[in-house]
């Protein structure tokens, strides 16, 4: 049986939230009696945005899940907080423009940009087409993973969480080049790299605009997680391609989802969650884009790669 937790921080305060990330977790009663050496956590730095846009992991609670795991495994332990590059983000600028420079000095861990060092590609089978993904071998050598994702709405695939955001893991910096198979790639960057603890940054959520609404979430089974989560947006898992194509591949448990609601509920998150009909903004995105296009033709100007990336 896998286990989901829901719980919320109510005054957004650094020690409120790091009480709940602990609270989360805890609830988990996750098997942490083999040894645990290394500990990679991997947050969603997307481009140079600000957690209080929604955007990006809060460091808040990255610091908390630091804390957690050195209360519950030992001071010792190697952590290291990873991201990799993207099309229009270098991760060691985001990591110094989000405030994880600064998280990294009070907590003493390591920042390590996962576009450099030594990558190795790794060849993986989704849907019957092999392809290959280059891969950091510090995801590979890690104990444990503790994935921390945004809840919040995507442009190009609708809905985005754990599955989605270890797919900002891939060494490629240039990740657009993987848009035509998205959901393959997405499926099997999962195969390959296992998260072991995912924990859900719903502290400001990220939908028809940011808003906080204090969420934060603990899963010990990456597709389950994502399912809950995606129902607390008001999505339909089956309606979102690489979650389905997940089921399929059978790369995790729902048959059977412990969800436990402390204090809050499932459906208390998704009356608070600012949600918006996906179809007509996918519509209404295309028609500015093309708008945008045709002023920077006009002026000769260039559209940010963020929007472009956004929009396929």
């Amino acid at each position: 049986m896998t286990s989901v937790v829901l719980t919320e921080t109510k005054d957004y305060s650094e020690e409120e939230i790091r009480e709940t990330v602990a609270r989360a977790l805890d609830g988990l009663n996750y098997d942490l009696n083999n040894k645990i050496d290394l500990v990679v956590i991997k947050p969603n730095l997307c481009y140079y945005w600000d957690y209080s846009t929604g955007e990006t992991t809060d460091p808040r609670v990255v610091s908390a899940i630091i804390d957690w795991v050195r209360q519950r495994i030992g001071k010792d332990v190697c952590i290291i907080v990873a991201e990799a590059d993207a099309s229009a983000m270098r991760t060691n600028y985001a990591f110094k423009m989000l405030g994880y420079e600064k998280m990294s000095s009070e907590r003493n861990v390591k920042l390590v940009n996962l576009s450099k060092g030594k990558i190795v590609e790794r060849a993986v089978v989704v849907a019957g087409e092999k392809f290959l993904l280059p891969v950091n071998e510090i995801l590979l050598d890690a104990n444990l993973i503790i994935n921390v994702p945004k809840m919040k709405y995507h442009r190009a695939v609708g809905f985005t969480c754990a599955l989605k955001n270890m797919f900002g893991a891939i060494a490629k910096p240039r990740k657009y080049v993987y848009h035509n198979k998205l959901d393959r790639v997405i499926v099997g960057i999962n195969k390959i790299i296992k998260t072991n603890v995912v924990l859900v940054d719903g502290v400001i959520a990220c939908g028809k605009v940011p808003k906080r609404i204090g969420a934060i979430m603990a899963g010990d089974d990456i597709l389950a997680t994502d399912i809950v989560v995606a129902k607390a947006m008001s999505c339909e898992p089956h309606r979102i391609g690489y979650l389905k194509l997940a089921m399929e591949e059978k790369i995790g448990n729902i048959n059977s989802i412990n969800l436990i609601e402390n204090p809050v509920k499932l459906e208390d998150i998704k009356k608070k969650f600012p949600r918006y009909n996906h179809s007509l903004q996918k519509i209404y995105w295309k028609l500015q884009l093309e708008t945008l296009k045709t002023y920077a033709r006009i002026v000769g100007d260039i559209i940010p790669p963020p929007l472009l990336e956004d929009s396929e």
